[in-house]
């Protein structure tokens, strides 16, 4: 497949050398050389949080949200979070080189797509 992702994270110490990218159609977050695949319609809500993952629990988002699934070292940096629409898992946790635009481009892409 030649095409080009819209982002593409650098491989740092904090994403553990994960790649993690979006394309007009889709998020790959690649853990480990196996990749997860989250479609563009499936993404309910995208959002730059604070460290630590844990610490969602006494900023008022529940249960759940604080008990994600971190794809890397979530926990000690500003890190993005994924919720999904379906699948066992809902919330996901990265932390890619820059949380800002990733969550600026996801969001356009989920707003391309009729969210």
């Amino acid at each position: 497949m030649d095409e080009q992702p819209l982002y593409e994270s650098r491989r740092l110490f904090r994403n553990l050398w994960q790649q993690y990218r979006i394309y007009a159609d889709r998020v790959e977050l690649r853990l480990f050389g196996r990749g997860r695949v989250i479609p563009a319609d499936d993404i309910l809500d995208v959002e730059v949080r604070p460290a630590p993952v844990i610490g969602d629990l006494f900023r008022g988002k529940g249960f759940a949200y604080s008990f994600a699934l971190k794809m890397d070292l979530a926990d000690f940096f500003s890190h993005v979070a994924i919720h999904r629409r379906s699948g066992w898992i809902k919330h996901i946790r990265i932390t890619p080189d820059d949380p800002e635009k990733f969550v600026r481009v996801c969001k356009s892409i989920a707003t391309n797509r009729g969210e």
